[in-house]
């Protein structure tokens, strides 16, 4: 973006009641290795401790940052592998390539670590030292049951334990399980009306026990309760794909448009905190405790580029 065009967004942004976030790079962040590179970095969370959760699809699919940047290690080499996922918008589905293709990352309230595998059509959950505890799906098995995801797309962990994950590419609904792992219930079609999904791609629950749904082609956010009632939808969020909750408000990363967008938990007051044109695409979003934002980038000018990490003011 040109300088007249930041300055034309910080005048329109500053005249708008509320409208006070902004963004300032954090440069250095994060501290990658010597002759290390990523490919694709997909998203990004973090831990109790102020750890951060890189997902990506090289060599290396969880690479663990301190939130000062220092390298802190991997996790999932041995058990995320390479496979080749489908492009399932065209029949036959057409191969697309081969990695290690993770998708989602959440850490929950004790620090383990889920991701969701889009190429093996299932969710794994790590310990915080890197040791596979469940596997939610069938490996290699792609369908729409209890035991089957078709390339699930992102995974979140209510601090009760009760685990939702979003069944996205391949079906279009949301599934819940017990924290142990059993099937508890599932909802949505493919579709446009209330209720329904197309391409559900990215979950973020709230402490009352909401369920927020990113769908990336009906470009809107749509709310649940936890057994899947519908209760709203917020529209006008062109190719919806990240969304964070943090301090009571969410935080709407959208692709085709390059935004970041916050909202009030009720979908109103929305802020745009990056104006449209700011990143490559949104693809997934993180905000420490400190309010600091995390931005997981995979359509980058250069696709090996590490997330960033802004100082976010005004939040």
């Amino acid at each position: 973006m040109t300088a007249f065009g930041w300055l034309a967004w910080l005048l329109a942004a500053f005249g708008r009641p509320g409208a006070e976030a902004r963004l300032a790079p954090v440069a250095g962040w994060p501290a990658v290795p010597a002759g290390w590179s990523f490919t694709m970095v997909s998203n990004i969370s973090g831990d109790s401790r102020g750890r951060i959760y890189v997902a990506s699809r090289g060599d290396h699919p969880i690479t663990i940052f301190e939130g000062d940047g220092r390298f802190a290690g991997t996790m999932g080499d041995a058990d995320i592998r390479p496979s080749t996922n489908y492009d399932l918008t065209v029949s036959p589905p057409r191969p697309i390539s081969v990695k290690r293709w993770v998708h989602g990352i959440f850490v929950d309230s004790t620090d383990n670590v889920w991701v969701t595998d889009l190429g093996r059509h299932v969710v794994m959950k790590f310990s915080p030292r890197g040791k596979l505890l469940l596997t939610l799906g069938t490996l290699d098995k792609p369908g729409e049951s209890p035991t089957n995801f078709n390339q699930p797309s992102s995974v979140a962990v209510a601090p009760t334990g009760e685990v939702y994950v979003a069944d996205g590419y391949g079906n279009s609904r949301v599934a819940k399980f017990a924290s142990d792992g059993k099937f508890v219930r599932a909802w949505g079609k493919k579709g446009s009306g209330p209720g329904e999904f197309n391409t559900p791609h990215a979950l973020a629950l709230d402490g009352r026990g909401r369920v927020y749904v990113a769908e990336r082609l009906n470009n809107r956010v749509s709310v649940f309760d936890s057994d899947g009632k519908f209760l709203a939808q917020w529209t006008g969020l062109d190719h919806a794909d990240a969304i964070f909750i943090h301090n009571g408000r969410a935080y709407v990363g959208t692709g085709a448009d390059k935004r970041l967008v916050r909202f009030d938990l009720d979908g109103r007051n929305a802020v745009d905190v990056a104006p449209p044109g700011n990143f490559g695409y949104t693809h997934g979003i993180y905000l420490d405790r400190a309010g600091d934002l995390y931005v997981a980038d995979p359509i980058a000018d250069d696709a090996h580029k590490p997330p960033t990490k802004f100082a976010l003011s005004g939040r």
